[in-house]
């Protein structure tokens, strides 16, 4: 019986008219949108951008916080379980931080059930590549050199678990190389990754469309193929791996996406999921999309949330597979 009324005053606790009133008035001061990785990232680059949109729209500053470390969960971790579930601290969650983490573990740090998802913003193919003067001509000719020397192929993943180490693992599966004979370099995020190839400390990184834009228009880097089933807008002159006849099939994707603590009221949840709705429609965020090569792929929380479980059982089939399930 004590368990029941206790249960039940925190319930009118939580409807309480200053409660309801915080919710409503919300935000009535400064948000923090935490990414777990560097600045100059997918991550980070999104992140910015709608940090301008919503600050203009609530008036209130939108304040982008680099948490890196870990390949992502140090700056996940702070946000899910570390914050208060108030609102006030925002996660840009990717599927590195997420599917990908609990797909590779047994005991992942952070679960499905340490989030709410609000919406999916951006949804990006994964890309190869190299320093612009390397001396590969296309994706096929370095994927045959791989193959004939697995041990000097030297190349950057964002962490144990991240979009790169399972792109790169299903490449070398379907082009016959055993990885253990690579060197993967463990970066603190895609800036990170591309600023080591352009300096010639990795040969290979392997990240999203939007992530490699700025190094690619600088000219610093080179792309040899892009994992999507047809070319993609912003690098129509890069073939698909597959048009190469090197890999078939897309299994691995970039995403970003706006989650909070488990805890935190449904209504502020909806609220950013009504203004990430209206951002994605907006010209102007759009036109900066645009800029930074990004795809905006909006998704609501009910059907991003089915995604994310649904990738969830796909990367933990293919982490068993590939030998990095642990």
């Amino acid at each position: 019986m004590r368990t029941i009324v206790c249960a039940l005053m925190a319930g009118l606790f939580l409807l309480s008219p200053v409660a309801v009133q915080a919710q409503q008035d919300y935000p009535a001061k400064a948000v923090e949108l935490i990414v777990p990785f560097v600045p100059g990232g997918g991550t980070d680059l999104i992140a910015r951008l709608m940090s301008d949109y919503l600050g203009k729209k609530w008036g209130k500053p939108m304040l982008v916080v680099n948490k890196p470390g870990g390949g992502g969960i140090v700056g996940a971790r702070a946000a899910l379980k570390d914050s208060q579930p108030d609102g006030y601290t925002v996660l840009i969650d990717i599927h590195t931080t997420s599917s990908m983490h609990i797909g590779a573990f047994k005991a992942p740090q952070l679960t499905l059930a340490d989030r709410k998802y609000a919406a999916r913003v951006v949804r990006d193919p994964m890309v190869f590549a190299v320093k612009a003067d390397a001396s590969w001509k296309n994706f096929k000719e370095f994927s045959d050199w791989v193959k004939a020397n697995p041990d000097q192929l030297v190349w950057s993943s964002v962490g144990p678990s991240g979009p790169s180490r399972y792109t790169a693992f299903d490449w070398f599966s379907q082009i016959g190389v055993d990885p253990v004979k690579t060197k993967m370099v463990i970066t603190k995020g895609a800036g990170d990754s591309f600023a080591q190839l352009a300096g010639g400390h990795v040969l290979l990184s392997i990240h999203s469309v939007a992530e490699a834009n700025a190094m690619l228009k600088a000219g610093k880097i080179r792309l040899l193929a892009v994992l999507s089933p047809s070319r993609v807008k912003y690098i129509p002159d890069v073939p698909t791996a597959e048009e190469q006849g090197v890999m078939k099939g897309v299994r691995v994707q970039w995403w970003a996406s706006v989650a909070f603590p488990s805890a935190t009221p449904d209504p502020i949840v909806k609220k950013w999921e009504g203004a990430v709705a209206e951002m994605v429609k907006d010209p102007a965020f759009l036109a900066g999309a645009d800029r930074i090569s990004m795809n905006i792929d909006f998704l609501p929380a009910t059907e991003m949330r089915a995604f994310v479980e649904k990738e969830v059982e796909g990367y933990t089939d293919m982490a068993t597979k590939i030998g990095i399930r642990r």
